[in-house]
């Protein structure tokens, strides 16, 4: 009766932690062993103090404050400095703005959010295919569960009492080469497919875009800096991110 319980929830669209709470609650009741309903506070309240976990809410908070304060779109026109001049230089963008909101968000899915609706437009307005600019949004996405701070990382640390500062460390060299990664695919879909440049910036529109970009890269710096220097827990960190 629980697995059926726990299929029907799960395939109907019930979010799976429900499923997982309506599911032991079907499993204590047909056992007949109602004392085990009193572990369910002990177990809400014990989830609730585990302090690095805090990190992952706040973490959440800097990507969404980026988002609404423009934040987002000066990391594209900073990495537009760069990359925008050359072949297919929209797409190169579009991984290297995933590359440094994936040091400030931490999740794949909040970052996909919010590139989507920056980056895919652009793309398609400036002549690229829409599945291709979409495709490239969702593989720059990636980088943020491996390129710190990671809220991956964050709950293997807590739940396997791992450094999360180490477990940080670990991820940039991961997370550059796969960025590598991407930027080859794209100059070879580049070239094959003629993809459009973009209009050289002048000096002082490049300047421009590199100072209006400095507070969003100095989020990267407080929060990674702090950790790795050991002046702050990932906690603490993601919360001086968002101050």
């Amino acid at each position: 009766m629980v697995a059926v319980i726990f299929l029907v929830l799960l395939f109907i669209g019930v979010p799976i932690a429900l499923v997982l709470a309506v599911s032991a609650m079907a499993y204590i009741v047909s056992s007949d062993n109602a004392v085990l309903f009193l572990s369910y506070p002990q177990q809400f309240f014990g989830g609730l103090s585990q302090y690095g976990l805090l990190a992952i809410p706040l973490f959440m908070l800097v990507g969404e404050l980026m988002n609404e304060g423009g934040l987002t779109r000066r990391l594209v026109a900073f990495a537009s400095v760069f990359l925008g001049s050359i072949r297919g230089g929209l797409a190169y963008i579009n991984i290297l703005a995933n590359m440094m909101l994936a040091s400030i968000v931490g999740s794949a899915n909040a970052q996909v959010a919010v590139m989507s609706q920056v980056m895919v437009p652009e793309m398609h307005r400036k002549g690229y295919d829409r599945s291709f600019a979409t495709a490239t949004t969702a593989a720059g996405a990636l980088l943020a569960p491996v390129i710190p701070p990671s809220m991956l990382f964050v709950i293997f640390g807590v739940l396997a009492q791992i450094s999360i500062g180490d477990l940080f460390v670990a991820g940039i060299v991961p997370g550059l080469l796969m960025a590598v990664g991407f930027i080859l695919v794209i100059a070879v879909l580049g070239f094959i497919h003629e993809y459009p440049k973009n209009e050289r910036l002048t000096p002082r529109q490049a300047l421009r875009n590199v100072v209006a970009s400095i507070p969003s890269l100095s989020v990267p710096v407080v929060m990674i800096g702090s950790i790795v220097g050991g002046l702050a827990t990932p906690t603490e960190a993601a919360a001086g991110g968002a101050a």
